[in-house]
Formats: structure tokens, C-alpha cells, sequence
């Protein structure tokens, strides 16, 4: 799961420079679903301002970190996701489709009507692939505590302590502080903490991200890209290209850049390991 550093004001604005009038059109429309109580809307606006959300995370899901194509060609690819779901809530995991997850403490109770005020409100959007959204997040939305009252806005429903990372702004943990990577393996990052160990196996087995091969080969892809330089650069060998891939493993714009990330730290903490990692990488991208 990715965050991208924009505070609300920004990304209102970036609205505005996409559609002038979309802010206008969503207050009117929140107007209409708060006074009805609940969203029973038959056609809807967000998808307008969905290229803005795929332009700040860079093309790539928010949840698993794919990358696709730019607004030209890649919005079908996308959907626009409400982070809290703007209609019912069912409870997670549900027993007839996680049958496979199941833990020692309470993910939040189902909720009817859902928050259904946040329906239009930009900070509670984000760019995710259909896989994400319509396989995994669906309707669900898992909490340590109780759920907000209504039209609590996004500064108050902190108090639900949600289990899934909020992606905008610092205002929430750094998606990288609760979830990291053994190789293509997605693992809680925080071992001593129980509640951030919480948040990160919840979010990993939310998503899928240990499930689903493509994601394993694209990281191991990833992986193989950038260990050569490593390898060389550790060696004494490294060229300016070498050096400029490794400068490279910071930028948010890498698909899978939180699993590059982990595979640098492995490199710079147990390069033998590492190595082993690294062909057990090209294993995987060679389909042995």
C-alpha cells in the first residue's frame, strides 16, 4: 500500500485544474445524499477526477503497487475507490469467502448505511486496480475500534482506528512502517509493536498480496532489475548506469517501490542472503 504526500487543499486544487466545476457538483450532490440519509445514487461523478488520483500515485494501484498506463490509455485499467464505503459495510473477514483468515480480535462490526457522506469527498478517494477493488476491497472496510457517527469527517474517523493505511497526506503511519518484504513475500514491519504487527498482517491478508502470483513475479522482476547494479557496485565495478539505478531505488514512481526498497536494505545488511534472494528472483522470472 502506497501514500502519496499531498495535503487535502492540494489535491482540491488539483481537482479544480481538472474540472472547475466538480467540487460544485459534489457539495450539491453530498447535500442530496445527506438529506436521504444514505447513497442510492444511479449515476455518479467521481470517475471524473480520476486521472487527478492516478497522476499523484504515478500511475500505480494504491494497494498493491502495480503500475499501468497513463490517463491516455491506462483509466480503464482504474477504478476510483472510496477508502471508507459509501454504501453498507459488511464484516470482514467474512466467513463464506476468507474462510482461510481468522483472528484473535475484533475487525469492526458491519454497518448498514455505511458512510455514505463521505460519497464526494476527495479525501476519501484513491486509485486502485480492479483486482483490488472489486475482488478484495469490495464493501469492507475492517476497524479496531467502534465505528464513527454520522457525518464525522475524515480528522474524526481516526478514532475508528482503521486497519487499512490512510493514503493522503502524514497523517496516518507510512504504509512502509506496517508492511515490508522478505524477497517477493509482503511481511508486517513491525514485530515489537502489536498494533502496527496488526495492521500490517491485516492489510497484506486484506489485499491479497501474498496470494497472487502476478505480484510475486512482477516484484521478483523488480528485484532482478536492480540486484545486478547492487552486485556491481559491490564489487567495485558499478559504472555511472549502475550508480544511477541505484540512486533510482528511492523514486516513488517504481512499481512495487516498497518491495525494491526492502531487497536495498537486505543488500546493505546481509548481502549473502540477499544473493540467494536475488536467484531465487530470476527462478521465478524464468518461470523455473
Amino acid at each position: 500500500m502506497i501514500r502519496y504526500d499531498e495535503n487535502p487543499s492540494a489535491v482540491r486544487e488539483a481537482i479544480r485544474a481538472e474540472d472547475p466545476t466538480w467540487l460544485d457538483k459534489a457539495a450539491r450532490r453530498t447535500a442530496a445524499i445527506n438529506k436521504q440519509g444514505g447513497f442510492a445514487e444511479k449515476t455518479s461523478i467521481w470517475s471524473q477526477v480520476k486521472p487527478v488520483f492516478m497522476k499523484l500515485q504515478c500511475n500505480k494501484c494504491i494497494f498493491c503497487e502495480r503500475q499501468f498506463e497513463n490517463r491516455k490509455y491506462g483509466t480503464i485499467e482504474f477504478d476510483l475507490e472510496h477508502f471508507r464505503p459509501k454504501s453498507s459495510v459488511a464484516t470482514w473477514p467474512d466467513r463464506r469467502r476468507h474462510q482461510d483468515i481468522a483472528y484473535d480480535f475484533a475487525t469492526g462490526e458491519a454497518a448498514a448505511a455505511g458512510y455514505y457522506w463521505l460519497a464526494y469527498d476527495p479525501g476519501n478517494y484513491a486509485a486502485s486496480c480492479k483486482v483490488c477493488n472489486t475482488t478484495f476491497k469490495l464493501n469492507y472496510f475492517p476497524i479496531a475500534g467502534a465505528r464513527g457517527a454520522v457525518n464525522d469527517d475524515t480528522t474524526a474517523l481516526r478514532a475508528e482506528e482503521p486497519f487499512l493505511c490512510y493514503p493522503i497526506g502524514t497523517t496516518d503511519a507510512d504504509p512502509e512502517d506496517l508492511v515490508t518484504f522478505a524477497l517477493t513475500v509482503a511481511v508486517p514491519a513491525e514485530r515489537a509493536n502489536p498494533v502496527r504487527r496488526r495492521r500490517g498482517q491485516v492489510i497484506i491478508d486484506f489485499f491479497g498480496l501474498n496470494k497472487r502470483d502476478q505480484l510475486h513475479t512482477e516484484r521478483a522482476r523488480m528485484i532482478c532489475l536492480f540486484a545486478p547494479a547492487l552486485q556491481a557496485q559491490s564489487e567495485g565495478r558499478d559504472n555511472a548506469s549502475d550508480r544511477q539505478l541505484i540512486a533510482g531505488m528511492k523514486q516513488p514512481h517504481l512499481p512495487h517501490a516498497a518491495c525494491v526498497r526492502a531487497f536495498g536494505r537486505l543488500w546493505r545488511s546481509d548481502r549473502p542472503t540477499a544473493e540467494r534472494g536475488f536467484q531465487k528472483c530470476r527462478e521465478i522470472v524464468s518461470g523455473l
